[in-house]
């Protein structure tokens, strides 16, 4: 299914983005006063491609910057909030910000059930703002993952990620008195190809409304206290004001 990322993460991390002096500019398919998605015609290997669409998401979620990676991080809660994710398992972790793990996607009747296969590397900006970088692993790579950490993936077909990345800038919320606690602002832009012979409008509107009810997902379960009492080394928060 062209394009089918329910993570779309998408889960869930830290990649380039194919910038090309002729793409077009963002077409808003869905917004509201706290989240948005919109897309436009791919560019990859430094040509456009009218067989895939990039995706943008945004939204805005009261949490911490660790709690946001930890958030992610849990890759058993990964099905709760990324549509369609049936499971996930991290791989290999190489250090405190850089994995390697996979997702499950469930099948949708009458298409194949489909995995993502990723990498997953995170670092802070000096402006305090966290970047993700998901590169896509082959499933016959051995020098990154084990063959023997991939079993009954026979029955899915892989999805071919393009790009996938992550911007998290934190800001101080409005109502910050109250909640005592920063706000994120998210953003998400990805490029997958799901293949399969599914058609690019329906694939295109598969994609666009999963991201849109993943991100909705975030902004609602995010803010849960598991995910903002911890801290993680290395990751300097944004100061709110007692």
């Amino acid at each position: 299914m062209k394009r089918l990322l329910f993570l779309t993460a998408l889960i869930m991390w830290p990649a380039q983005h194919f910038v090309h002096a002729s793409q077009p500019p963002w077409k808003i398919w869905k917004q509201t006063s706290s989240q948005s998605v919109s897309y436009r015609t791919a560019a990859h290997t430094g040509k456009t491609d009218k067989k895939l669409i990039e995706i943008r998401a945004t939204t805005t979620v009261h949490s911490s910057i660790a709690g946001f990676l930890l958030f992610l991080q849990d890759v058993s809660n990964t099905p709760n909030w990324l549509v369609n994710a049936s499971a996930s398992e991290i791989i290999k972790q190489y250090s405190a910000k850089e994995h390697s793990f996979y997702i499950k996607l469930a099948k949708i009747w009458p298409f194949k059930p489909r995995i993502l296969i990723l990498n997953s590397r995170y670092w802070q900006n000096d402006d305090l703002s966290v970047e993700i970088n998901i590169t896509d692993i082959s499933a016959m790579t051995t020098d990154k993952i084990s063959p023997l950490a991939l079993t009954n993936i026979a029955g899915y077909l892989k999805v071919k990620v393009h790009h996938a990345h992550w911007k998290i800038t934190p800001k101080l919320a409005e109502d910050n008195d109250s909640l005592k606690l920063t706000e994120l602002y998210i953003e998400y832009i990805f490029t997958a190809d799901g293949r399969g012979d599914t058609p690019k409008w329906l694939a295109d509107h598969i994609a666009l409304k999963s991201i849109w009810k993943s991100m909705r997902n975030i902004r609602r379960q995010l803010p849960e206290e598991k995910w903002q009492q911890q801290a993680i080394k290395g990751i300097t928060e944004l100061s709110v004001i007692p």
